[in-house]
């Protein structure tokens, strides 16, 4: 049976230049992500890759190296740690943002439970083209995700 690369891509697994190897992106609403969901990470990273994560630059989490035949698995085992994966392709992307008034003394809104309550409604709905949703609203830099909320 031959491998479904595009459903592997919308499911969040990014093939790597090693034959079989994927990068396994995943669902980190708000860069938060709690102690269980990271020993949850560490392990899978430790038994199905080669026990380092990549912490991307939109705030997410990615687990290099895991292999083709072990896709399953890590997917429900990572749903069982309370973790879910992310998407890649024309969709809707995980929701970035900063910590917002409820940690920065310098926000101005709860960015958090906006971005929780967006990616609960929008996140991995297929559209023509990737979208990105960053969420900031800071006194003193209130562009720093690349949005203005005044």
């Amino acid at each position: 049976m031959a491998t479904d690369y595009k459903a592997l891509k919308n499911g969040g697994f990014m093939r790597q230049v090693q034959k079989h190897h994927f990068s396994l992106r995943l669902k980190v609403v708000g860069g938060n992500v709690t102690a269980e969901q990271l020993f949850t990470i560490a392990e899978i990273s430790k038994q199905y890759g080669r026990g380092y994560v990549h912490l991307t630059s939109r705030q997410g989490v990615e687990i290099p190296f895991i292999q083709l035949k072990d896709a399953e698995s890590v997917k429900a085992r990572l749903e069982m740690g309370g973790v879910n994966t992310g998407v890649c392709g024309p969709r809707v992307r995980t929701v970035t943002a900063c910590q917002g008034a409820e940690i920065c003394p310098s926000g101005c809104i709860e960015t958090y439970g906006l971005a929780k309550e967006i990616s609960a409604r929008y996140f991995g709905r297929e559209l023509p083209h990737k979208f990105k949703n960053p969420y900031a609203k800071n006194s003193k830099h209130p562009s720093q995700q690349g949005v203005n909320m005044r």
